[in-house]
């Protein structure tokens, strides 16, 4: 099977479980967006932690277990399953606190020379993939129900983003926007992904209009934004890794990472304009 068709594929696959997970309801929602979260920090601590599993299991469980949590516990607040109460929460923070700090005695038993960095990199996994994710069902849930509006119109405007910068960069693009970075972004493509997205807003607007066009239009700009800063943030890490995909697990497309990398960027962007602007 040629790439092109390896990719098309893969793309429509994806895109048809996403679909499907946001529009279901808010379990498939929690479901798919609790395995999109394991397989970025699965693909993230298995680069930075080391490739050698057996070696790396216990490091990596618990790693994977606080990047989880903020995903996991929101969500479990969200669905009602769990009292928000401040005993509750005081609950939470100690349970967390004690995880990680497993993860310095972990360390003391390793052999390894570069605690600190390891240490550092767990925290960066947890900022970096799990708070995104715990951020977005803030934003999936408010007023005591689950709002697919804003999910749905949110991964849509990073979906056109991405795909427009790809295609415009791809046939007309001349100016290298970042090459120290990734030789292949250019300012033709991610003014042309910025439009376009504004574009897209319009229609957005109309199958969403749960939000005004106003704001849908401010939501693009955000996502526009922060969009190619986190695909740029991306590029930067898996260069200074030294490896072109974050894994192979979408072929065609590379890794999770690859393809959620202007999602976890715009999502707490999203969902800072949407609270303060008292939207939500």
């Amino acid at each position: 099977m040629s790439t092109i068709k390896i990719r098309v594929l893969t793309a429509s696959l994806f895109v048809a479980i996403m679909l499907i997970g946001m529009l279901a309801g808010a379990y498939t929602y929690v479901l798919l967006f609790a395995g999109i979260n394991f397989l970025c920090l699965w693909e993230f601590y298995s680069l930075v932690l080391g490739r050698d599993i057996e070696k790396s299991r216990l490091r990596n469980t618990f790693a994977m277990t606080l990047g989880l949590a903020p995903f996991i516990l929101t969500a479990l607040v969200q669905l009602q399953w769990v009292s928000l109460s401040s005993d509750w929460i005081f609950k939470i923070i100690l349970l967390y606190l004690v995880g990680f700090f497993i993860t310095f005695v972990i360390e003391l038993f390793k052999t390894s020379k570069n605690a600190l960095q390891y240490l550092g990199f767990v925290v960066l996994g947890i900022v970096y993939i799990g708070a995104p994710f715990g951020i977005l069902n803030t934003i999936a849930f408010s007023e005591g129900a689950y709002q697919m509006h804003i999910v749905l119109g949110t991964v849509l405007l990073i979906w056109t983003n991405d795909t427009a910068a790809y295609l415009i960069g791809s046939n007309y693009g001349k100016h290298h926007l970042f090459p120290r970075i990734s030789p292949n972004k250019t300012w033709e493509g991610t003014i042309g992904a910025i439009i376009t997205t504004l574009i897209i807003a319009f229609p957005v607007s109309l199958v969403f209009p749960q939000f005004s066009f106003g704001i849908w239009l401010v939501l693009a700009l955000i996502i526009s934004l922060a969009g190619g800063v986190g695909d740029l943030v991306e590029s930067m890490i898996k260069r200074s890794l030294v490896i072109k995909d974050s894994s192979g697990l979408l072929p065609g497309h590379g890794g999770f990472l690859d393809r959620f990398d202007a999602f976890l960027f715009s999502v707490p962007f999203v969902a800072a304009f949407l609270i303060f602007a008292g939207l939500i």
